[in-house]
């Protein structure tokens, strides 16, 4: 219990970390009807994917007249918060949707009821995204399966590649390339690159994938051992320092923009290119429409692999539902064609079952393929510590801005890391 109250406090500064949203409070679950009457299923819900929800629960409940699914929308902003506070009073709904980054940790205090023998059983589980289902684990066992994804890519313009010189189709794939083509874009009035590295989440979401992409990490995939001060680690950082304070290539505000701030360069024709995720493709089209852009894998180290970052959320039972059949129909539903495809794709979002990939929407807008390969190759960052290593992580910034060397950042996170790594 010690511990839940921790993380309720350290989930506040987590909150203020992310975003700066508005708080509100979800209601409190509610009890089933007794016999013959409708089972409540209370679920709830980030506010960003309650938002797609909203039709696929009414048909859900229209199709299963012995079951009334109950979905509270929370603002993302607060979400882990009251989540954390629920489980410490153990007051919790049936279902819940949650940042995946957070799965371990809520796994680990025994938030989530277990589901390894339905998840064995499901005759999709071979389609679900690996890297997400692997962020449901828990000491060998399934406590959630993914829901939604959201994924990086390179994002670039090209009329831009064009004007200087550069084949608009064949878009940068190595590091050396990136660096020649953001140097060659770089004009008087704009900039060959721009990112966003404020608020350490988009931080995340923008570098971890060079980290990745040259062979280092925070991390090991267990979460158990600290990797970030080894030398694919540090060379990656230092990549990102060069092209922003040796090449000049990346606006010098950029490692203190907003994920907002960064776009806004890229769509006003500041920036030539950005890492950014499928979520605003169809912003793009509908309010960008006379960019002419293309989307790429994040460029790798000369014979490493590609890599993305996975964001998104997972679904879980929670440990105190009394309506487990319930629930788990409910998920599985979630998981089916009629909510994947029929509104997560169609509106922009990755299904996160690979046999869903090839979909109607997504044949119509071809650029969301590249985001499915994407995904096929995206990680997450797994711990239960995870919004403690979240606030080390904000010094990256120093080496980005010139501060202090990439050595030095990372060797000085690697010992407050290891500390939370090896505490209980």
């Amino acid at each position: 219990m010690k511990r839940i109250r921790r993380m309720v406090s350290s989930i506040t500064v987590l909150g203020l970390l992310l975003t700066s949203a508005a708080c509100g409070g979800p209601q409190e679950p509610g009890t089933s009807g007794g016999s013959g009457e409708k089972k409540a299923v209370e679920v709830w819900v980030r506010d960003n994917v309650a938002k797609l929800l909203e039709t696929p629960v009414k048909q859900f409940n229209d199709s299963h007249p012995n079951i009334q699914v109950k979905m509270t929308s929370v603002p993302a902003a607060s979400f882990s918060e009251q989540f954390a506070t629920a489980v410490a009073s153990k007051n919790l709904p049936d279902v819940v949707s949650i940042d995946l980054v957070l799965a371990p940790y809520f796994a680990s205090v025994g938030a989530f009821k277990d589901i390894t023998a339905s998840y064995g059983q499901l005759a999709y589980k071979d389609q679900l995204n690996a890297n997400m289902v692997n962020m449901g684990k828990y000491n060998g066992k399934q406590y959630a399966l993914p829901l939604s994804a959201d994924v990086s890519a390179l994002i670039y313009n090209k009329d831009h590649f064009k004007d200087a010189g550069l084949d608009p189709e064949k878009p940068p794939v190595t590091w050396k390339e990136l660096r020649e083509y953001a140097k060659k874009l770089t004009t008087n009035d704009r900039f060959g690159f721009v990112y966003s590295a404020s608020v350490p989440g988009t931080l995340m979401f923008t570098f971890l994938p060079f980290l990745w992409g040259n062979g280092g990490s925070i991390t090991s995939d267990d979460g158990k051992q600290v990797l970030i001060d080894k030398p694919e680690s540090v060379e990656a950082l230092k990549f990102m320092s060069d092209l922003t304070n040796e090449d000049k290539a990346v606006p010098a505000g950029s490692p203190t923009y907003g994920g907002q701030q960064a776009y806004d360069a890229f769509t006003s024709g500041k920036a030539s290119m950005i890492v950014y995720g499928n979520f605003k493709v169809s912003d793009l089209n509908l309010n960008f429409p006379k960019i002419n852009y293309g989307v790429a894998l994040i460029p790798k180290n000369e014979g490493k692999q590609h890599s993305s970052f996975a964001g998104g959320d997972l679904v879980a039972l929670t440990a105190t539902t009394k309506q487990e059949k319930e629930a788990w129909e409910f998920v599985n539903y979630l998981l089916s064609k009629d909510v994947q495809v029929e509104f997560f794709a169609k509106n922009g979002t990755i299904p996160v079952r690979s046999d869903f990939f090839d979909n109607t929407y997504f044949q119509k807008e071809p650029r969301f393929k590249v985001f499915t390969e994407a995904l096929k190759v995206a990680k997450t960052p797994y711990s239960t510590k995870h919004n403690e290593i979240l606030r080390v992580w904000t010094s990256t910034q120093d080496a980005l801005q010139g501060k202090k060397s990439a050595e030095e950042v990372f060797k000085n996170q690697s010992v407050e890391i290891k500390k939370l790594v090896d505490s209980k």
